[in-house]
């Protein structure tokens, strides 16, 4: 008698055996992939540049009557300049007061090591080691030094790129919506074109969140830098500086308020006079990092995304496990994107799956 075989089985071992093969593999393609992606990264940045500011373009052509390239010109000037004066105002000239951050750390282990009676003299060289290190990476890359001028090189290459085709990107960007729209109403069903409208919706509101923490977050460091800094002239100075790098640390969702507050702990360490700025700085960390993480961020996500709190941080938790610092960055977009595609495709997906174990 002949045994059957059992093709569902056999394809199942199939799929696994594929997996294997391209885990195996994966060294190979990924280096190539790795490779095509940095290559394509310009216009990727282009076309999430034009996808931002559309909805500015669109309002300044239609409400203002200026016409659609010179509002697109008028952004892109005030964004070049923008990023110029971070550059060349806010940070080209404290690069060598980086080195003072040393100064901070060292100063930081110092009062933990006394507070807890341990010492963390070998723990203070690897920091300084590490921190020389970033230092020394920025200052070749401001001054184009070694290793860093092919750096710059390729920075400014790519900036011309994003530039000139988020340029076509936003001169076309309605009319890429239109076709979209019509080609999904064509070709797929109402549900495709309800779906792909939600991500576009969604997104575009995750944008505005962001945009509106790091306002919030700006305001807030930069300011209290500033209240200090009339009484102890050093702070004013770091103030513009701070406020601008917790904005960045503020795409960190929920926990980018500790790592300004980290941040600003260094800076603090390395001016003069922090023990009269330590009240403020003390009454600032126990409030505000607090407020934004449990209290501002969540209902800014909530409200402008409908995101559950709980998904979002299980979300950036797992992407900075599997994918480090940019699963991070990506964490809410992509729980964003897998949400939508569930509440859209949840009932195929459950027919699929009871099909599937009905099968076995």
């Amino acid at each position: 008698m002949k045994s059957k075989i059992n093709w569902r089985y056999f394809n199942i071992l199939v799929v696994l055996l594929i997996i294997y093969m391209i885990y195996v593999l994966s060294p190979l393609w990924g280096s190539i992939i790795k490779k095509v992606f940095w290559a394509f990264l310009p216009v990727i940045t282009a076309f999430i540049v034009a996808f931002i500011f559309n909805p500015m373009v669109t309002w300044l052509e239609k409400k203002i009557k200026i016409p659609r390239i010179f509002a697109i010109l008028t952004i892109y000037i005030s964004i070049i300049a923008f990023v110029l004066f971070i550059v060349f105002v806010l940070v080209k000239p404290y690069i060598d007061d980086l080195g003072n951050l040393s100064v901070g750390v060292i100063n930081l282990l110092e009062q933990i090591g006394n507070l807890f009676n341990v010492d963390t003299t070998t723990l203070q060289a690897q920091a300084v080691d590490m921190l020389n290190s970033i230092y020394s990476s920025i200052f070749n890359f401001f001054t184009a030094t070694g290793d860093a001028a092919s750096l710059v090189f390729d920075v400014v290459l790519s900036g011309a790129v994003i530039v000139i085709v988020g340029i076509i990107f936003l001169l076309n960007f309605e009319t890429i919506i239109q076709k979209t729209k019509e080609w999904l109403l064509l070709r797929e069903s109402r549900q495709m074109y309800e779906y792909v409208s939600t991500l576009y919706h969604d997104l575009t509101n995750y944008l505005v969140a962001e945009i509106i923490i790091a306002s919030i977050q700006f305001v807030e460091y930069a300011g209290l830098f500033f209240i200090i800094g009339l009484f102890i002239p050093e702070y004013m100075t770091y103030a513009l500086v701070l406020g601008v790098c917790v904005a960045m640390f503020s795409l960190v969702p929920y926990f980018g308020g500790y790592l300004s507050s980290f941040f600003m702990i260094l800076i603090a360490l390395s001016l003069p006079n922090t023990l009269y700025a330590a009240i403020p700085l003390g009454l600032f960390i126990l409030i505000f990092p607090n407020l934004d993480a449990y209290v501002i961020n969540p209902h800014i996500y909530k409200k402008q995304l409908r995101l559950n709190p709980i998904f979002s941080i299980t979300a950036m938790l797992l992407g900075q496990a599997f994918f480090g610092i940019i699963g991070v960055f990506i964490s809410i977009p992509v729980i964003i994107v897998l949400t939508i595609t569930y509440n859209f495709y949840k009932t195929p997906i459950k027919e699929k799956l009871k099909q599937f174990k009905e099968s076995l």
